[in-house]
């Protein structure tokens, strides 16, 4: 028997399809991660506002709907957004759609609450402007410099993509004030996040390759760069997209982030945990009433000029028993009670052909010391065979690998690397198992529980 695919301690609806994370705040003492919902069916035809709620970034409440496609500047889509309180109201900003006789037309839209249990919308505060396509949406809103900014992904007239730039006084009243960055290779912007970590400015974004002639989407990836925001004239000091960027996540499944600061101020990232295809979606949604779950919060950081990430520190409360391993001629063997687990490795000097193995082949990370390569494979679940992952990695001195029941999120040299994958569980014991390490490295493993606070 197939195990469930029902994750244990990710974000995902009880129903439906879930993907991008939307409105991360802190309001009232709780966390809120809206996200895109289709409680509808296992597809993308419908679009509103589902959320959870957490006391700690760990145990989280799923309460259903927020906002619905119910406006005349909405009807075909409550799309993708972001949250700022504001004299103690949870502003929701976000992009209605209206897709009528194959015509599209977005508008950005508002949302107010005072208690972060009812929704008032206000209704669109701005349509897209000349130059642009109805390709013009998913908008961040952040405050710096004594006003507010909303950073907005958008698709040129020329067909290329751009991240377009306004600012307000109220964060309801904008103005725009142009293109923030630009692309010449790919055709649309998703997505963006504008913010700071120790006073370096860092980007987010998803560049998409689209088909213009037909409006469909072809490849898209998520990516960030960092520079320099110019807080009075509202610019870049790197306006170019497409140079000195670089992959958020090395993985199979990680899409749309999106990040929020803490009170205590960390910034703090979630993604979807997707990137499947049409037929990887159907087989993997089959004999579920849900299909697909957001990342695990993740704290980041500039490390050597690079943005690293790290699960956030209140994660440990989910640790439980240790794991004792089986030792053996070719390594370590860890049967843990359940799919969900946590391994910390530490190697001091450096690793030398080690291999990660989990469930007879379900998934394995190897890292290659002579061509300083490192690889996760998993088994494919539409066809035979199997999907690979590489990157270049020079040496690796530390593992945290974090698994669910049906995905695993694998921390590379303190966060230096993140590779997040989907997997489809077939193997009902789990069955955990490493090889290439020698006495100098050590490895725990531990149980995760829910109860445990």
């Amino acid at each position: 028997m197939i195990p469930s695919k029902k994750q244990y301690w990710h974000i995902e609806p009880d129903r439906g399809l879930l993907n991008d994370p939307n409105g991360l705040s802190w309001f009232h003492g709780l966390y809120y991660a809206f996200f895109q919902w289709n409680r509808f069916e296992k597809n993308h035809s419908h679009k509103e506002w589902g959320y959870c709620t957490s006391p700690d970034l760990t145990h989280w409440t799923f309460h259903g709907s927020a906002l619905l496609p119910d406006q005349s500047y909405d009807a075909q889509g409550v799309y993708s957004g972001s949250a700022l309180v504001i004299d103690d109201a949870l502003h929701l900003f976000y992009t209605g759609n209206v897709k009528q006789d194959g015509q599209r037309r977005s508008s950005q839209c508002l949302a107010i609450s005072t208690d972060g249990q009812h929704f008032l919308k206000t209704g669109p505060m701005f349509t897209t402007p000349d130059g642009y396509t109805e390709h013009f949406r998913d908008p961040k809103v952040f405050h710096a410099g004594g006003r507010y900014w909303m950073v907005i992904g958008a698709q040129q007239r020329t067909g290329k993509g751009a991240i377009v730039l306004f600012s307000s006084s109220d964060a309801q009243h904008w103005n725009l004030v142009g293109p923030l960055a630009q692309s010449e290779a790919c055709q649309m912007i998703e997505c963006p996040d504008l913010f700071l970590i120790d006073g370096t400015a860092v980007l987010l974004y998803c560049p998409q390759w689209r088909d213009n002639a037909h409006d469909l989407a072809l490849h898209s990836f998520a990516a960030y760069k960092l520079t320099h925001f110019d807080t009075a004239a509202g610019t870049l000091d790197d306006r170019n997209l497409d140079d000195n960027r670089h992959l958020l996540d090395q993985g199979f499944d990680f899409y749309a982030p999106q990040t929020l600061q803490t009170p205590d101020g960390r910034r703090v990232i979630l993604g979807w945990m997707s990137r499947m295809e049409d037929a990887q979606e159907a087989v993997f949604c089959q004999n579920e009433p849900r299909i697909h779950c957001l990342t695990m919060p993740r704290e980041l950081f500039i490390q050597d000029g690079k943005l690293c990430q790290r699960p956030v520190r209140e994660l440990s409360a989910l640790l439980g028993a240790a794991v004792s391993p089986e030792r053996s001629d070719s390594g370590l063997r860890f049967a843990p009670s359940h799919r969900y687990f946590r391994l910390m490795l530490e190697a001091p000097t450096g690793c030398s052909d080690l291999e990660l193995s989990f469930g007879n082949g379900e998934w394995r990370f190897i890292y290659d010391a002579q061509q300083k390569v490192g690889t996760l494979t998993r088994r494919s679940w539409v066809q035979d065979g199997e999907e690979t992952r590489s990157f270049a990695l020079e040496t690796c001195t530390a593992l945290e690998l974090w698994s669910d029941q049906s995905s695993i999120e694998l921390f590379v040299n303190g966060g230096v690397h993140v590779l997040s994958a989907r997997v489809f569980p077939t193997a009902s014991q789990p069955d955990l198992r490493i090889s290439g390490i020698d006495a100098r490295t050590t490895v725990q493993v531990n149980e995760l529980c829910m109860n445990e606070n």
